[in-house]
């Protein structure tokens, strides 16, 4: 394992943000439920505390006891749902301007994999940092960075190739480029081993050393881990049972009767006291600490976990708390800025081109998919080729055409729509913890991913048609070609929009089930199963909102439309040698080629929208 280089310097990042400022946390009479109705299950019950800046602070308690809640609710991650106020040096937070001055670290390392280290904080520095600081310090701030984190020599491997302690580490690194004030990690030592979690603290402690406030959950730490913290914060039923210094826990565990067995981890004995493994003694933990308004020190008075009584920089009021966090939000002093670069390290077109060059390299190098996507269409196009052969001439043969292209257009739609939902509710959680840290605004991901996948939507198509189209012996005009090339690009877009937007509102096996299901009904009023004439009244409207039916207008007028010469004859008689007499059986004398388009590319922004604020709901309620 790489040597994790001790002693951090807050200096190694962009100092301009956060220079000089120490935020203290406190929180009081924090109640947290979850679900509605007769479900709603109560989780925290009042709590509150004190996390100081210079301290590195755990939270501690048995599985269920509200740690993650708690942890969820003082970095913002969860908002709805809490009762009681959370206070930044003594004024109230301001979530967004608190966000933009904190980061959190989820206990899962969601990462993407086709991006080495390098290349991700890269893009992360450029995201966070913006266009004011030079690439010069950006690249200064990553090398510092690798080299703290023990990074160095595994900067040019793939995420996919990381042990758990380097991924872990990365997630970190990531998270302190713009040098956040205060730092949430949610248990960063699951799955490590005990030397990998000992770095991993031993980094943390350094950088609460800095100034900065660290506060931490952690499941069962060993008695080495335990003596890295500086504070100690255990819940016990949603209630807080000790806050204090980790030499006072012992203390204050035997000023209720209770003692640690000699060479026993101190850790284990509170949990297990917290579990009600040493009878009903929580009530009287938590009234010796007030449930969290007071912190116990040995040998000295409880004093109140309170900012004014230990605060280096003493009582702020709302405006001041203003000033300063406008402070470290400010890159140019009299610069007007918009909304979005308020909120966000860099503007929205820089987002949008960093995003958009993430997204490419990480589709690129997804080549499993990608060759198999490529193959797929190559080997649909030659077997529909083989099994519709020289039919595109042949009047008999008409019907057996349309069905070839009504085929071809549900094959286009499915290809693209399906690998668009299942990468893409897999990459959600990328998107959830970037987004909650304000790396991006969603806007600025939502287009880059719209954007980046657009090339795939229009080559596959062109491959797929290219071979069919001279197999099957359709016109050969090369306006007829790509005007149906055109509507199948659209088929394509369209389905990918369609996999975005159950990518975005459910998890992969709801998706995989509603997604192709939810084709359905647009696909039996398309007008080729029925015509769009015979279809009751009451249900003939959903064909002028259907995506497929203008897709099989679009794709006849494009091979039977104008002025096309008669077909070829092999038989007798032929009823469709003529091929208006084949497009008024499907009413489509009157219709529009152009109209087919546009009523593509209508449900082609409908679909994205909605998409979009699927992904905006999905991304609340997470909250």
């Amino acid at each position: 394992m790489q040597h994790v280089t001790s002693g951090w310097n807050p200096g190694m990042t962009s100092r301009k943000y956060n220079e000089g400022l120490s935020f203290d946390l406190t929180f009081r009479d924090l109640s947290y439920a979850a679900g509605k109705g007769k479900e709603v299950k109560h989780i925290l019950h009042g709590v509150s505390g004190s996390f100081k800046s210079g301290q590195l602070t755990a939270i501690l308690g048995p599985s269920g006891a509200g740690k993650t809640s708690l942890m969820n609710i003082l970095s913002g991650f969860k908002k709805s749902g809490m009762t009681g106020q959370v206070d930044v040096n003594g004024a109230k937070r301001k979530f967004k301007q608190f966000r933009k001055q904190s980061a959190y670290v989820t206990q899962h390392d969601h990462l993407l994999l086709n991006l080495t280290i390098d290349e991700y904080m890269t893009a992360a520095a450029h995201l966070k940092l913006g266009n004011t600081v030079t690439d010069k310090e950006k690249r200064s701030t990553i090398e510092s960075i690798q080299k703290t984190l023990g990074l160095t020599n595994s900067k040019q491997t793939k995420v996919s190739c990381l042990s758990g302690g380097e991924c872990k580490r990365l997630s970190i690194g990531l998270e302190l480029i713009d040098n956040p004030a205060i730092l949430f990690l949610d248990e960063p030592t699951s799955g490590l081993d005990s030397s990998s979690s000992m770095l991993c603290i031993a980094l943390l402690r350094d950088i609460a050393r800095s100034g900065r406030t660290v506060v931490t959950t952690i499941h069962q730490p060993s008695t080495r881990l335990l003596d890295q913290f500086d504070h100690l914060y255990i819940v016990a039923g949603g209630r807080c049972m000790y806050q204090g210094p980790v030499d006072s826990l012992i203390p204050y565990l035997q000023t209720m009767n209770l003692y640690c067995p000699n060479y026993h981890n101190p850790a284990d004995f509170a949990i297990d006291v917290a579990s009600g493994e040493y009878g009903n003694v929580l009530p009287k933990l938590i009234d010796g600490i007030e449930n969290g308004r007071r912190i116990y020190q040995e040998n000295s008075v409880t004093s109140p976990a309170s900012p004014s009584l230990s605060h280096d920089t003493g009582f702020y009021e709302d405006d001041e708390m203003d000033l300063m966090l406008d402070v470290c939000s400010t890159k140019k002093k009299g610069k007007k800025k918009n909304k979005d670069e308020h909120h966000y390290g860099s503007p929205f077109y820089s987002q949008v081109a960093v995003l958009l060059g993430r997204t490419w390299r990480t589709i690129w190098r997804e080549k499993i998919l990608t060759t198999m996507r490529l193959i797929l269409h190559v080997c649909i196009s030659i077997l529909v080729g083989l099994l519709y052969w020289q039919i595109g001439d042949d009047a008999n043969a008409i019907h057996n055409n349309a069905g070839m292209l009504f085929f071809s257009l549900i094959f286009i739609l499915y290809a693209a729509m399906m690998p668009t939902f299942l990468t893409f509710t897999l990459e959600r959680e990328v998107l959830i913890r970037e987004h909650l840290n304000q790396w991006y605004s969603l806007k600025a991901y939502f287009l880059a991913k719209t954007l980046a996948d657009i090339p795939f939507q229009l080559v596959f198509p062109t491959i797929y048609m290219v071979p069919l189209y001279f197999m099957s012996n359709q016109p050969m005009c090369a306006n007829r070609f790509f005007m149906l090339l055109t509507i199948m690009i659209c088929m394509a877009l369209v389905g990918q929009g369609i996999g975005l937007f159950f990518g975005a509102a459910f998890d992969v096996p709801m998706a995989s089930y509603f997604a192709p299901i939810s084709c359905i009904p647009f696909l039996l009023v398309s007008g080729f199963m029925i015509q769009v004439n015979a279809i009751p009244p009451y249900l003939r409207w959903i064909a002028h909102i259907n995506f497929l039916h203008y897709s099989f207008e679009g794709s006849m007028l494009s091979i039977y439309g104008g002025d096309h010469p008669p077909l070829s004859c092999f038989e007798d008689y032929c009823h469709f040698r003529y091929p208006i007499k084949f497009l008024e059986q499907f009413n489509l004398t009157h219709s529009s080629y152009y109209l087919s388009v546009i009523g593509m590319v209508v449900s082609f922004i409908v679909i994205r929208v909605a998409g979009y604020f699927a992904l905006r709901f999905k991304l609340r309620h997470v909250r």
